[in-house]
């Protein structure tokens, strides 16, 4: 039973290897803006490995969607391509014009499969890898600055009907925020946040708190991230201050 359970550990671990060997296709971003002003926008995909690859593209509204839904106002070319070695390709996508929401933004998903070709070695796996990145398409003329969504955010140490504490985060604008690494008073929360235009969130807490600094990063248009900081306090709901411009910390924040 012990070298059963050996020889599976094995088999997994050289599986976890595998699959991460074959990842050669990478994409020129972590996020993509769907300007609504434009019918189109794209991303490039390139093939850093040695060999060529099938690829695969699509878009989606589900984060678990494996095919390609048919209710999406959108088309990805090329939808299916070769990617030679060391070669690239430019992703585009393309909006009919209507479909969409135009008072607020949406989320939708790129995913991006990696085929290798077929090995000839007898006893070798070929795995397909697929790799996903959210497309936030922005209707033209939305009211307010995306770059200023952070520091819109409303904060607010609560307390539920059973005792349990919270920290809430209400997003009151048009546009999709995305936080990283929050801390009160030095101590993570929460490791990553999207809150969507108009939701509130309520991360729950060990314990009781009536007042702590709140600090987070939130990630630009650009995959860029700013540091924030906010000091909760009381009752009303604070708004957060920018302590970091261009990677260079501000002076006198929190």
């Amino acid at each position: 039973m012990i070298r059963l359970r050996h020889i599976y550990g094995v088999l997994c671990l050289g599986l976890l290897f595998s699959a991460s060997a074959l990842g050669a296709v990478s994409l020129a971003g972590t996020r993509l803006i769907f300007d609504g002003k434009f019918r189109e926008v794209s991303i490039e995909a390139s093939n850093r490995g040695d060999k060529e690859v099938l690829l695969q593209a699509w878009l989606s509204d589900d984060p678990g969607q494996v095919a390609t839904p048919d209710n999406l106002p959108f088309v990805v070319t090329p939808h299916l391509v070769y990617l030679r070695a060391q070669g690239k390709q430019s992703l585009r996508l393309l909006y009919e014009g209507v479909g969409m929401p135009t008072d607020r933004e949406s989320l939708l998903y790129l995913y991006v499969m990696e085929i290798p070709r077929r090995s000839e070695a007898q006893q070798q796996l070929t795995i397909a890898v697929r790799q996903r990145i959210n497309v936030f398409y922005r209707p033209a003329g939305l009211r307010g600055d995306p770059a200023d969504a952070a520091q819109t955010l409303s904060w607010q140490l609560a307390e539920g009907l059973r005792g349990e504490f919270y920290l809430r985060v209400r997003n009151p604008t048009l546009f999709h925020v995305s936080l990283l690494a929050l801390q009160l008073d030095g101590l993570q929360v929460s490791d990553h946040l999207l809150i969507k235009p108009g939701e509130a969130i309520s991360v729950p807490l060990a314990r009781s708190l009536r007042a702590a600094r709140l600090s987070f990063k939130a990630l630009t248009d650009y995959g860029g991230q700013r540091s924030y900081c906010v000091e909760l306090n009381g009752d009303q709901p604070p708004a957060a201050q920018l302590t970091t411009h261009n990677a260079h910390p501000l002076k006198g924040k929190c």
